[in-house]
């Protein structure tokens, strides 16, 4: 009796893994998008908001810190911390927060999304920010106006190629970033703080250069909303084209090339939508229920 019920388990969990598996490649992930939706659209707010606070005319910032890499740098703290609250939320534990279609592009290289997931996080991060850039607009009024919304634009006497040059240098940097510290299982867990520190150390050092947006999402919601769409390429395409670029380095590198997790805080107790974990998750409820099923069916 114990053999057969010990086989039986067996016969679950390998069904259940086979299940997992079509599920990830055909089921629904709608909670997927929706969370990137909801923290992509978290992100914009908090743009708008830092944005707003640093260079608003009437923020007493401009007297409390006048020089303008730390607020380059307070910006770049504040979007590391909006970030690493979203991937330790749960919303960001379901979808892997990556809040910017460049970082999904790269996991997408690496092997580990498929490519409608791909294309469901991408329309769902670009939404979400137009949603939270029009929001922030809302909470934050004419301090918003005032530094349209939070657009990205080059510093002065920065040419469409050195803006090129520049987006494309500080995604790098900050997606390789990513992409090596979720392929080392002991560093994988310290991946949003590893974030928030690059992230405040491209903004203040890039950001009065090519404006360190290395994010389309975080691009189009503000230049639609305030109708700025100088220098689009550079902040469209180029953030994209960098990721890749990471991505494909990450393959080359000898040690653990592929991304242990497609989740900047991976948590086992959430289900993976992603392809060839090698971080273990938990498959979705009816998954586990529908094996349990098969298994009895067949050993009766």
């Amino acid at each position: 009796m114990e053999t057969t019920r010990r086989e039986l388990e067996q016969d679950i969990q390998t069904r259940e893994a086979a299940l997992y598996e079509e599920w990830k490649r055909t089921g629904p992930h709608l909670e997927e998008y929706a969370s990137e939706f909801a923290g992509t659209a978290f992100l914009l707010v908090c743009v708008v908001g830092a944005v707003a606070l640093t260079f608003s005319p009437a923020s007493p910032m401009l007297h409390w810190l006048p020089s303008l890499s730390l607020r380059l740098a307070l910006i770049g703290l504040l979007l590391g911390a909006a970030s690493w609250l979203v991937a330790l939320s749960p919303p960001g534990r379901l979808s892997g927060a990556h809040l910017d279609p460049a970082v999904s592009a790269g996991f997408w290289l690496l092997g580990k999304m498929h490519g409608r997931d791909l294309l469901g996080y991408i329309v769902s991060q670009m939404a979400g920010a137009v949603a939270g850039t029009f929001l922030g607009g809302v909470v934050f009024g004419g301090a918003a106006r005032s530094v349209q919304m939070g657009s990205l634009h080059p510093g002065p006497h920065v040419s469409f190629w050195e803006t090129v040059g520049g987006e494309l240098a500080a995604t790098f940097v900050l997606t390789l970033a990513i992409y090596t510290s979720v392929s080392f299982p002991k560093v994988m867990r310290w991946t949003p703080g590893i974030a928030l520190i690059v992230l405040t150390l491209l903004i203040g050092v890039d950001g009065n250069y090519s404006g360190a947006g290395m994010n389309p999402a975080r691009w189009f919601g503000p230049a639609l909303a305030a109708r700025v769409w100088r220098d689009a390429a550079a902040y469209a395409v180029v953030p994209i084209i960098a990721a890749l670029a990471a991505a494909g380095l990450r393959r080359q590198m000898t040690a653990h090339p592929t991304p242990h997790t497609a989740k900047l805080f991976h948590d086992p107790r959430y289900r993976s939508i992603f392809k060839n974990d090698g971080a273990p998750s938990q498959a979705p409820a009816h998954i586990h229920a529908q094996a349990r099923r098969e298994s009895n069916k067949t050993s009766e």
